[in-house]
């Protein structure tokens, strides 16, 4: 018998780790794999309620499903039926969970069906089994809907409450502190300016919503996701009032002149930037819905006014120039003239271990970002080139170069609740197609992969490139094209290559010192990576650690002894 509720027999519930307006995010323990995941269940009466966001985001997601390392990806998603009288996220372990009443898929990974199979088998087959359950499912069911992602550390959130908090937080040494600063400033940009490039707003930044992992030695090889893309819409006009929690809401929002375009997220990485420099939220503004939940025009004039009293009021040339005619424009003209306090504030508030010079480049970026037009503010890819991240050794369009972007087109949404719960469970069912892919590889190949080693999981493909310039992607860095395919093993080699791999043994690396990248290179080898690929993976090795002369060295040995061979 189960001490702890499961869900589809295979995720065993461990703790909460926080609740939203429309959901709870939980820890899971995989039981098919061993390791903890993060599960967020969005419950059914939100799934009716709110199904035009998670319509949104669940496509969304799939779409950008391991496209970017700085942008959340999943593992799998599902849906579980529950009855009417179930409410709420205390539904979301008792439907379709092992042994649960009335659940459409019982299943057991403890049980004797699991017992004989490889890790690769029985995943393929779990995963059979949902997509079974799932169409099942109709547009009729009540269901919650379950998304699972990697377990990060906790949010940015998290991380500025440990620099700057009281005592007893996360302990961090004041270098450390500094560093992964800027490591996290720059994924979140590079992050973002991928979300642009594919014609998607994320329209919600702020630290909740930036998902973090702390590396313990190297502050370089920590992590940042940009995460919960509930609000996010393609580049259009939007029919949707709510935009971005109001401390991280942009002058051009609360006027109501724009609402669809990248620069409001970029007027947000400032306001969050601000807080990982100084520990504290810039605009503190009171929210511009009365009791009834309405817009009031007193009530947003009055947030901009908080936004007025510290970046200034613009200049007459300026609201001429950009603001287009109305009543918030003869607002602006009519305001008191009021000079920026911005820098002020940053550095009486400055609580960042940094240097001047790193303190004025800092300052420079936060500004920028902040500017009131979001004409006048710069793009993601702007700051991407930023002289910070440049000090740093990163040098955007040069040693790092952005992933290749699409176009996203957004699904249509329907009118009527059923309909868009037939989207939704649509959507789901091309979730698990995509992560099935992978699962049918790993199986045929009959090699021992988890459905990290499928995911959009940062870790595999991560590298440390150099003190000043390792938290880049490995995928984003140098100009040398690099495919990270997870299916390279299907293709049946050449007779050349065969002959070769047959004969090539470990001891062939041994005079590699250095045992990851010895481990590394023979794994890739082992797993059937064409000699191409693994050499045009050494070169840019190679590229990247031209100021290590020892990994240098092994790596032209590893470049000489696979050349060879492709």
């Amino acid at each position: 018998m189960h001490t702890s509720p499961r869900l589809v027999g295979r995720y065993e519930y461990v703790a909460n780790i926080g609740k939203g307006g429309f959901g709870v995010v939980d820890k899971y323990r995989d039981l098919l794999t061993g390791k903890l995941v993060a599960i967020k269940t969005i419950p059914a009466r939100f799934v009716n309620k709110e199904s035009r966001r998670h319509i949104r985001e669940v496509d969304i997601m799939i779409f950008l499903h391991d496209a970017h390392p700085n942008v959340i990806g999943y593992y799998s998603m599902f849906a579980t039926p529950c009855s009417a009288s179930e409410d709420g996220a205390a539904a979301s372990v008792g439907c379709m969970a092992s042994g649960s009443t009335g659940a459409s898929l019982c299943c057991d990974v403890d049980g004797p069906a699991y017992a004989r199979l490889s890790r690769s088998k029985a995943l393929l087959k779990h995963h059979g089994e949902v997509v079974e359950a799932m169409q099942r499912l109709s547009e009729l069911n009540e269901f919650n809907l379950h998304i699972v992602m990697p377990l990060m550390s906790g949010d940015l959130m998290y991380f500025i409450e440990g620099a700057f908090g009281p005592p007893g937080g996360v302990p961090m040494a004041m270098e450390f502190i500094e560093e992964v600063s800027v490591a996290f400033a720059f994924q979140i940009c590079f992050g973002l300016d991928f979300l642009h490039k594919c014609n998607i707003v994320h329209r919600d930044m702020k630290p909740e919503n930036i998902l973090v992992r702390l590396h313990g030695a190297n502050p370089y090889d920590s992590t940042a996701l940009i995460a919960d893309l509930g609000l996010a819409r393609d580049v259009q006009p939007s029919d949707t009032f709510y935009v971005c929690t109001r401390y991280y809401r942009a002058p051009e929002i609360i006027t109501n002149v724009s609402q669809g375009s990248p620069s409001v997220d970029v007027w947000s990485l400032g306001c969050i930037f601000y807080e990982m420099v100084t520990g504290k939220v810039l605009f503190k503004i009171d929210s511009a819905l009365n009791e009834r939940g309405a817009w009031e025009g007193q009530r947003a004039s009055l947030q901009l006014e908080v936004i007025l009293d510290i970046i200034g009021t613009p200049s007459h040339e300026d609201i001429e120039r950009f603001m287009p005619p109305g009543n918030a424009k003869l607002y602006l003209l009519r305001s008191i003239g009021r000079s920026s306090r911005l820098n002020d504030a940053m550095r009486e508030n400055w609580r960042l271990p940094t240097t001047q010079d790193r303190r004025n480049k800092w300052m420079d970026l936060i500004s920028r970002c902040l500017a009131f037009f979001p004409q006048q503010r710069p793009s993601c890819e702007d700051l991407c080139r930023h002289e910070l991240f440049r000090e740093y050794k990163v040098f955007y369009g040069e040693n790092v170069r952005q992933h290749t972007a699409r176009a996203y087109e957004a699904v249509e949404i329907g009118s009527l609740k059923l309909e868009n719960r037939r989207i939704v469970l649509d959507l789901v069912l091309k979730a698990l197609e995509r992560s099935s892919l992978c699962l049918e590889t790993s199986s045929s190949d009959e090699t021992e992969m988890s459905e990290d080693d499928c995911s959009n999981h940062f870790s595999s493909r991560k590298c440390i490139v150099s003190r000043r310039s390792s938290f880049v992607s490995r995928g984003a860095v140098s100009g040398l094209e690099h495919t990270y395919s997870t299916s390279s093993g299907a293709c049946d080699p050449s007779p050349r290559v065969s002959e070769a791999r047959d004969s090539v043994q470990r001891d062939v690396l041994t005079p590699i010192s250095d045992p990851e990248l010895r481990q590394r290179y023979y794994n890739r080898w082992s797993s059937g990576e064409a000699p191409e690929e693994i050499v045009a993976s050494i070169l840019m090795d190679l590229q990247l650690h031209t100021h290590d002369r020892e990994r240098s060295e092994q790596l032209r040995f590893l470049l000489q002894h696979f050349s060879a061979l492709s």
